[in-house]
């Protein structure tokens, strides 16, 4: 990133197109900060984040130890940060021998965020996903009478799992997850969407007829479907920013920050040189 700056602060020096002119000390400052300020602006286009908010949903860094939410700005979601924060809260259940807890089945699950309350923030749920998903490698079209196109496989960014993984943490479809960012007990195991699967399946592929619903597999990047009665883990997610819902008021992010600082620091040089 500094680099990047470096680069557009070269790039946008000014070139002069006749003789120079004498600039005593107070100009030249004045011409380098918005000079800076413009070209920050040039190196940092707008893009997601995931920012981090503490208990009360004041502004702090995402990998700080006051960070209990993670704020989506491209999703306009807040995700708890701790992604196994039902085994936290005292869930041993761990069916499969992982050496933790935390797994439920999908009625469970769904039961659990609904009612979850972190701070002052309630309004928590299973993430989001969606039925026909562009984005997904593999799209599914059932022969059986009702079963209609289902979206599965690597790739899948339209639902918000599939989004956190590829869009915001960055890796890559059917590689060991390499990048957990500031998520605390994120595991490489499958975690359960608050979307039930469309159809009941009934082929000759399924023995026994059962519904499904949408998941996710973080160690591989992979959208696939579970029987519901399974017991998979879960994390949970909430619409909007708790820095907003909650009393914390707004805090300026720190690139917010210094671009106000630069800003004000000219307008006194200019007042002052204008005073003289």
């Amino acid at each position: 990133m500094k680099r990047i700056i470096l680069s557009h602060l070269l790039a946008c020096q000014p070139r002069p197109n006749g003789p120079p002119r004498a600039m005593d000390a107070k100009t030249r400052l004045v011409a380098l900060l918005a000079s800076i300020t413009a070209c920050f602006l040039l190196a940092s286009p707008a893009q997601a984040a995931l920012l981090g908010r503490d208990l009360s949903g004041a502004a702090v860094a995402g990998s700080s130890d006051r960070a209990v939410f993670l704020y989506d700005t491209d999703l306009n979601i807040t995700w708890l940060r701790d992604a196994n924060a039902s085994a936290t809260a005292g869930n041993t259940n761990d069916p499969y021998n992982q050496g933790f807890g935390g797994f439920m089945n999908w009625g469970a699950a769904n039961t659990w965020a609904n009612t979850l309350t972190v701070g002052a923030f309630s309004g928590w749920r299973l993430p989001a996903e969606v039925n026909r998903d562009a984005a997904c490698t593999y799209q599914s079209n059932f022969s059986e009478p009702n079963l209609g196109q289902t979206s599965e496989d690597y790739n899948c960014t339209g639902g918000e799992m599939g989004h956190l993984w590829y869009t915001e943490l960055g890796n890559t479809a059917g590689s060991v997850i390499s990048n957990t960012g500031n998520f605390q007990n994120l595991t490489r195991l499958s975690y359960f969407s608050g979307a039930a699967y469309p159809y009941l399946l009934t082929s000759t592929e399924y023995a026994d007829p059962f519904p499904a619903a949408w998941s996710f597999l973080m160690r591989i990047g992979y959208k696939s479907f579970d029987d519901q009665n399974d017991e998979l883990l879960a994390m949970a997610v909430r619409n909007g920013d708790v820095l907003t819902d909650g009393d914390a008021g707004t805090v300026p992010e720190p690139q917010s920050l210094l671009l106000t600082l630069l800003g004000l620091t000219g307008l006194g040089l200019v007042r002052r040189r204008r005073s003289i």
